[in-house]
């Protein structure tokens, strides 16, 4: 993977950039920051398992986008890495005015023989936001994945609730392997109308979340046992499928703390067959 350099003519601390590069060195993984610029911080990784696998929290001290700021997160994994990468809370999209779009970009390359397990916090769209995200996981055939996605309808415990008061998302979460394009998952409201239209479409749910998990250990009949195990939770709807050795959940709720609780499900099962360890909370202080 090419590491991308600051474009000149980004505002300072409008443009956040990162390229992080995972090697393996004395005898474990490492993350190495190849170069970030502000407003994401590095402060180090950690080794929450006391293990070869690192942790690393991303650091976004602008606290969220607004009138159009922008982030991009660029990362390789070498052949026979391990890496978690999540972030140390919710992206939070606040309004843009003059049609302003906040954007949000993340690409990560995992090279053969790797454990990439990515596992961020929600996005948030408030009132009058519009954002545009893109999610690119590009993986080996011989890489283990445990990815997810969670969108929020917005701060829908404020006042009187923000649900669906955004302006307009574009949102794209893409799964490669060797190339092939084997998850496309799109979500698009960019009009009133559209708007209103995904509202339906959730069935009066305001959280969303697609949880994706790829390798050939997983075992055969994974997908029955997540949705068991799911359904003694409150969810609104979930539903887990199976394409070869790839496994997608989703997950619709009324609260957040819902989502997070079916996706720590979907982990507890599968990572011991990803990742060879439980899943145990993941440590944000």
């Amino acid at each position: 993977m090419q590491f991308v350099k600051p474009d000149p003519s980004w505002p300072i601390g409008k443009h956040a950039l990162m390229n992080i590069h995972v090697v393996q060195r004395n005898g474990r993984s490492e993350i190495d920051p190849k170069s970030w610029r502000i407003p994401f911080q590095w402060q180090g990784s950690h080794y929450q398992d006391d293990d070869d696998q690192p942790y690393l929290l991303l650091i976004n001290s602008g606290g969220g986008y607004v009138e159009g700021d922008a982030s991009d997160l660029y990362g390789q994994l070498e052949q026979g890495t391990r890496a978690l990468i999540t972030t140390t809370a919710a992206s939070k999209f606040y309004k843009c005015l003059d049609a302003q779009t906040s954007h949000e970009n993340v690409c990560i390359r995992a090279e053969p023989d790797t454990l990439l397990e990515f596992y961020p916090d929600e996005s948030i769209p408030f009132a009058r936001s519009r954002v545009q995200r893109r999610i690119s996981l590009q993986i080996s055939e011989t890489t283990n994945m445990f990815a997810t996605d969670m969108i929020a309808a917005g701060r829908i415990h404020h006042a009187d609730g923000e649900a669906f008061a955004f302006d307009a998302i574009d949102s794209e979460f893409r799964i490669e392997v060797d190339g092939e394009v084997r998850l496309l998952d799109r979500l698009v409201a960019k009009t009133p109308d559209e708007v209103a239209a995904l509202r339906r479409l959730w069935n009066g749910a305001t959280i969303m979340a697609t949880v994706v998990a790829y390798g050939a250990g997983l075992p055969d009949g994974i997908e029955e046992k997540i949705e068991t195990e799911l359904s003694g939770l409150e969810l609104k709807s979930y539903g887990a499928t199976r394409n070869d050795g790839l496994v997608v959940c989703r997950i619709l709720a009324d609260e957040a703390w819902a989502c997070h609780e079916a996706i720590q499900t979907c982990w507890s099962l599968m990572r011991p067959s990803l990742a060879g360890k439980p899943a145990r909370p993941i440590r944000k202080c």
